[in-house]
């Protein structure tokens, strides 16, 4: 078994990898190429700082790593791991990261980031072990659009979808920071894949939501601190549900802390189905133990 770097790898064999690693996970992932390479442009992919495991020239497993700042401080992000079933329980997983870690440290990353679920005790345990931190705890959504309850505009809005947004305006309008794949960097990364819509009162932009028609996945949605509580974001979500083709909508990685957003959601008849725990490891405490 070898450990090399996935830089001249084919995403084509990777892809292959990824379903067959992920088809009896517990939450099972069996993506087309084309949303799988969606992924790997949305959280920043950079296959030098990307490991596979081999047995001869098969991909039998990998550790898939985004690079960009994070909290202003150069960061790698694992977006994904994963080994094929037949390869488990060897501490593959284990000796993989302990490759990239050396080559992520002396590439001077400030820290490494991931997600894991909690009920992945074993993940959890291994990340714990290696040193990463609990940063905070992630909520993920999903309901049926039917489900959705009757809104009622209580004065006038203004809804219009724009190809751009003014971050530094609607950056003001969270109640915490998103998570790596749905920061402000992913969403640019992929711009293009999205939908977004602001809400005007007058000409006030008053909230916004970014989402994918295709998939009912709703990246932001957010109303301005002074404007909650008018039914705003129920109108917003109304709107948006209704530019979508699928039958159900889910939003990922939201912030426990926040719990108005996570009222709003159940009151709107969100289920929460998968936690996260978001884990960080400072790789600059790394350098000083070397």
């Amino acid at each position: 078994m070898e450990y090399r770097s996935l830089e001249r790898e084919s995403l084509e064999k990777i892809h292959h990898c990824f379903n067959e690693a992920f088809s009896d996970y517990i939450v099972k992932i069996q993506l087309p190429f084309e949303n799988f390479q969606k992924i790997m442009i949305r959280n920043g992919i950079d296959l030098e700082f990307s490991i596979g495991l081999y047995d001869t020239d098969h991909l039998c497993g990998f550790i898939l790593n985004g690079v960009g700042t994070w909290n202003d401080n150069p960061t790698v992000y694992d977006s994904g791991t994963g080994i094929i079933k037949k390869y488990r329980g060897k501490k593959h997983s284990k000796k993989m990261f302990q490759v990239l870690k050396q080559k992520i440290v002396e590439n001077n990353f400030s820290q490494y980031l991931l997600e894991v679920i909690q009920s992945n005790i074993p993940a959890y345990t291994l990340y714990s072990r290696q040193g990463f931190e609990v940063e905070r705890e992630l909520l993920c959504f999903e309901t049926e659009k039917k489900e959705l309850p009757e809104t009622e505009r209580r004065f006038d809005l203004h809804f219009k979808k724009v190809a751009s947004l003014n971050w530094d305006v609607l950056k003001t309008f969270w109640n915490s920071p998103p998570s790596w794949q749905n920061s402000i960097q992913a969403v640019e990364r992929v711009s293009d894949h999205f939908e977004k819509i602001c809400v005007f009162s007058d000409n006030d932009c008053i909230g916004y939501g970014v989402f994918s028609p295709q998939s009912g996945e709703i990246v932001h949605i957010a109303v301005r601190e002074d404007m909650r509580g008018r039914g705003i974001g129920s109108v917003l979500l109304s709107k948006i549900s209704a530019e979508t083709k699928g039958e159900n909508l889910r939003i990922i990685n939201v912030d426990k802390k926040d719990q108005e957003t996570v009222d709003f959601l159940i009151k709107n008849r969100f289920r929460n189905h998968i936690n996260q725990y978001e884990m960080v490891l400072d790789l600059k405490k790394e350098r000083l133990h070397d």
